[in-house]
């Protein structure tokens, strides 16, 4: 049952923020459903401080009905993140067509941020994008997408992203203080 792994890794967190003085978040990544729908239940997506939302299947959606999809998922109160706001794969998959400036708004006005993902073969919001979002005054993120410590050494990547879309240090929810982020995501 996904509410007691949830739980579980809670209390985890809960141990290592008992043994460390950087300030942890609960946060997961989920998915969001064809219909818009998140792919966690309400219960678990309680027990979070946020989430951060994104596209793992169903590529062939009309710019339109993805549009709608993904801004239906962003639209939940602990939706905070649109993680590779693309979906692309470099060499191996084209995204899915988003209308951005819809997308752009969206954020602005309901106080979310995109992804910048660090991990080289997504790289992730590409540069022109990240320009045009610093424009229009979206936050974005640097996330490694890592899925094993290690991986946590791809940074770099999503700075160099960063600094190609002209992203300055107010532009970007990881040069945050700790008051500062957890403000935000309870906005």
């Amino acid at each position: 049952q996904i509410v007691d792994l949830v739980k579980r890794r809670n209390e985890e967190i809960d141990r290592v923020q008992a043994k460390t003085k950087v300030k942890l978040f609960k946060l997961m990544e989920t998915d969001i459903l064809p219909n818009g729908e998140l792919a966690l239940p309400e219960e678990a997506l309680d027990l979070l401080d946020a989430t951060i939302v994104s596209v793992h299947s169903v590529f062939k959606m009309n710019k339109s009905e993805m549009t709608k999809r993904v801004i239906k998922g962003l639209s939940h109160p602990k939706a905070k993140i649109l993680a590779h706001p693309t979906g692309r794969l470099i060499n191996e998959r084209f995204g899915y067509e988003l209308d951005f400036d819809e997308i752009f708004e969206f954020c602005k006005k309901n106080n979310k941020a995109l992804e910048i993902n660090s991990y080289p073969n997504r790289l992730d919001l590409y540069d022109e994008l990240i320009k045009r979002s610093v424009i229009a005054g979206v936050k974005m993120t640097i996330n490694t997408d890592s899925h094993a410590e290690f991986q946590m050494e791809l940074m770099p990547y999503g700075v160099s992203q960063a600094r190609r879309g002209w992203a300055e240090k107010d532009d970007i929810i990881n040069c945050m203080s700790y008051n500062e982020v957890i403000n935000w995501l309870r906005r």
